[in-house]
């Protein structure tokens, strides 16, 4: 141990005296000097050959910055080295990851990366590469280090790098949304339809622009021109949202339009009647009795049982004063009640129209 001691203190006063030769390897120095933690003359002899332009080599920077940041826990001055290399180096962004950083520091030293990357940021020439950074920053304050500051700068300054960039873009989505920002929302949204890679993420972001011009900006017609002009062969769907922006407007045409669409689309029969339900209620509002008279029909063949089509087929034929047709459908409407005083009430009907009807015939 004193031989150790003796050996490392010779080595010091080298250096001191300008004694160690630059023309011999200095990494076995550089490693006798931390295992025996000599700072001073480490620090010493890298700024030498940092600061000599024909002797600066990578690895000094990378030495000065781990001792920094491991031996003596300074990331502070660990991020001045890498500034000053990313500088000196003219390194890339991925070339500063690939040989530098996790030399530096550990892998999953998320924070003080988060540290080294805002360092050097200023030092990168090309876009790529400074979008690339904050990405790789929005994730360490999102996913690693969750520090809510930093990542709305970051994914500030990514989207001002990059308007389209789509983690910027669904990051922005979700903190509107939360704020009740909607028109900042469908801005959002209208530059991730614009800026999808995919025909699915398209779809997705123009269907999710149409719910948020409907629900929440009150804005029908823009809803109905999203999806007219953008959905038209989405594989989601747009039903609910297309017919209540038409039914908004009471545009009854453009209701009936949707409808008529849907239910070609869907099986089952419960739920075409349902749906051709709606259509006869659309064409009622469109005084096209005859054809609301015809979808009610075609009600009942699709669901027997259903009452609601019976009841509207009676309202047309009262106004109509279509007295026998009426007759027919409380028959109908009797056989389809279980409710026995229901039944009562209908046959009661029934009979009283009836009597009316040979009244009348008897007077002619």
């Amino acid at each position: 141990m004193m031989e150790a001691q003796l050996e490392i203190t010779d080595l010091i006063a080298a250096i001191r005296k300008g004694q160690v030769s630059p023309d011999n390897s200095l990494e076995p120095v550089f490693d006798r000097l931390q295992a025996f933690e000599c700072w001073t003359s480490y620090f010493h002899l890298l700024e030498q050959q940092i600061d000599n332009p024909k002797k600066r080599a990578l690895t000094h920077y990378v030495r000065t910055a781990r001792a920094y940041s491991v031996h003596l826990e300074d990331i502070t001055k660990a991020a001045r080295v890498c500034l000053k290399m990313m500088k000196d180096m003219r390194l890339s962004y991925q070339e500063f990851r690939d040989k530098a950083l996790y030399s530096i520091i550990d892998e999953q030293d998320y924070g003080n990366e988060g540290i080294l990357l805002q360092s050097i940021y200023p030092k990168l020439k090309s876009k790529e590469d400074n979008v690339a950074c904050m990405e790789r920053l929005c994730l360490i304050y999102e996913k690693k280090k969750y520090d809510e500051n930093n990542l709305n700068k970051s994914y500030e300054r990514l989207i001002e790098l990059d308007p389209y960039n789509q983690k910027a873009l669904r990051y922005f989505k979700i903190v509107y949304t939360q704020n009740n920002q909607w028109e900042k929302v469908a801005q959002v949204l209208m530059n991730l339809f614009t800026s999808a890679k995919h025909v699915n993420d398209r779809y997705r972001s123009a269907q999710e622009l149409a719910a948020v011009y409907l629900y929440q900006l009150d804005a029908p017609g823009n809803s109905i021109d999203v999806l007219e002009k953008y959905c038209a062969d989405s594989p989601l769907s747009t039903f609910a949202i297309h017919y209540e922006a038409y039914y908004r407007m009471q545009n009854w045409e453009g209701c009936l339009k949707v409808l008529q669409t849907q239910v070609r689309k869907i099986s089952g029969d419960l739920n075409r009647a349902t749906l051709t339900l709606r259509i006869g209620e659309m064409l009622e509002k469109l005084r096209r009795s005859d054809d609301a008279i015809l979808a009610y029909k075609r009600v009942l063949e699709l669901a027997p049982n259903m009452l609601e089509p019976l009841e509207k087929l009676s309202d047309i034929y009262l106004r109509q004063e279509n007295w026998q047709a009426v007759i027919e459908t409380l028959n109908t409407l009797d056989e389809c009640l279980d409710d026995q005083f229901l039944k009562d009430k209908v046959r009661e009907g029934i009979d009283r129209l009836q009597s009316a009807l040979d009244d009348s015939v008897k007077k002619a």
